[in-house]
């Protein structure tokens, strides 16, 4: 009895390292899966790229009608808006918010978008068709803070149009309530788009 004691006294350590040993292989286990799920630079303390949903809106200093827009791109950055009146004395027309774009957080160099509209120049008649159009562009999105509050697409004179990501015009250079200067580098020249534009005044005609 004596023997059989000490033999469950001197085996009970092993048996406690061995479950111990087990817990662990477990917990590292966890940990594997969990880190497999994290960006490879996660490690060293680089922020994970987060997308959030943005409004779309659209302002219009042109003297055309435009129909309506589209923008598409990397990073979850697609949606559209469109029905602005053509710019008068009281300002450009306006879009009303759409529902949604990715807007990614970091914003990152060079994201350029392709953005594609519908231009009417003859918005009343309806038997000249000829200057209702589809117009394409790249454009670069410029850089935006960590704080936005939205997607803009600013069309102007020319058939030209910039975009911007509304963030309290924390870099100096994303305000929507300053028109875009003549000499912006991130103003686009649109270009028409034949197939499209025929198809199009088919559809109406």
């Amino acid at each position: 009895m004596k023997t059989s004691s000490l033999k469950r006294k001197r085996t009970h350590p092993w048996l406690t390292a061995l479950v111990l040993l087990g817990t662990v292989g477990t917990m590292s286990a966890c940990s594997e899966e969990s880190r497999a799920d994290l960006p490879a630079n996660a490690s060293r303390g680089a922020s994970k790229e987060v997308i959030y949903a943005g409004g779309v809106r659209g302002l219009n200093y042109s003297p055309d009608y435009i129909h309506s827009f589209s923008v598409s791109g990397p990073r979850g950055m697609e949606g559209g808006g469109g029905n602005m009146i053509r710019a008068g004395k009281e300002g450009p027309g306006e879009a009303g918010e759409r529902c949604c774009i990715g807007i990614p957080q970091p914003w990152k160099p060079n994201t350029q978008l392709h953005i594609e509209w519908e231009r009417d120049r003859k918005p009343y008649d309806y038997k000249d068709r000829s200057q209702f159009e589809v117009l394409t562009a790249t454009v670069t999105v410029p850089q935006y803070g960590s704080s936005t509050s939205g997607f803009w697409a600013i069309f102007l004179p020319g058939d030209r149009v910039k975009v911007m990501v509304a963030d309290g015009n924390t870099n100096g250079h994303n305000d929507v309530n300053v028109r875009p200067a003549e000499d912006d580098p991130l103003v686009a020249q649109g270009v028409r788009d034949d197939a499209q534009t025929k198809e199009l005044q088919e559809r109406y005609r």
